[in-house]
């Protein structure tokens, strides 16, 4: 850990001259545990969608035109980047650590740049079912997305079974945030995902309380 913050991020680095290519249109993911007080930033460089859950503590996010937005946990919010601007976040306590998921998703520069938004999605939405979180239309109230993207959280007591089926020449990518996740012949632990390609749907079942992200991309 680093000025008191750590990331794990996968594929590459946003803007790195030589990418480690992403799953489709997911550039990046990155989760990032900040110590009390402690602050992140990242540099885009490429033109970028910005997902951001917070799921422990409070996020104080900054962009680069200075405008600042409070995040709490439970709290999911959506914004651009540009190339060589500089996004930073601040844990918001002086007394508890937090924790982020980001997801930087490749935009179609033709849908239009709808403003940054804020949502909060409780738990009892999430628990049992895929509570649609982000979409390009922004329907069933998620937030809107300039991607034919569709972002999934859910929320598994030990036992639940779900299914998610998938278009054809999509693809999917999981996430498990928290607990154990049966997908086909493979468990996956807390921080593990796993990508779906030519796949007709994704079919999982927790293996323990447990909590996953799940994108349906193209």
């Amino acid at each position: 850990m680093q000025g008191g913050q750590e990331t794990w991020e996968s594929f590459s680095s946003d803007g790195s001259a030589d990418p480690v290519p992403g799953f489709r249109s997911l550039q990046s993911f990155r989760e990032v545990s900040l110590a009390p007080g402690a602050e992140v930033q990242f540099e885009a460089g490429r033109d970028l969608e910005v997902l951001t859950y917070v799921w422990i503590g409070s996020l104080l996010m900054e962009d680069p035109g200075g405008t600042t937005v409070m995040l709490e946990t439970g709290e999911f919010h959506r914004s651009a980047a540009k190339p060589g601007a500089i996004h930073r976040g601040r844990n918001g306590s002086l007394a508890e650590a937090a924790r982020h998921f980001q997801f930087l998703i490749t935009p179609d520069r033709k849908a239009g740049q709808p403003p940054a938004e804020k949502r909060r999605f409780p738990m009892a939405e999430r628990r049992g079912i895929l509570k649609l979180l982000g979409s390009r239309t922004g329907r069933d109230a998620s937030l809107r997305l300039r991607q034919d993207v569709s972002v999934y959280s859910s929320i598994l007591d030990s036992g639940h079974h779900l299914i998610h089926e998938l278009a054809p020449e999509r693809g999917a990518w999981l996430h498990v945030v928290n607990g154990r996740i049966q997908l086909v012949d493979h468990v996956l632990e807390a921080g593990d995902e796993a990508f779906l390609a030519e796949e007709a749907a994704v079919s999982l079942t927790a293996r323990g309380p447990s909590e996953i992200l799940l994108l349906d991309l193209i």
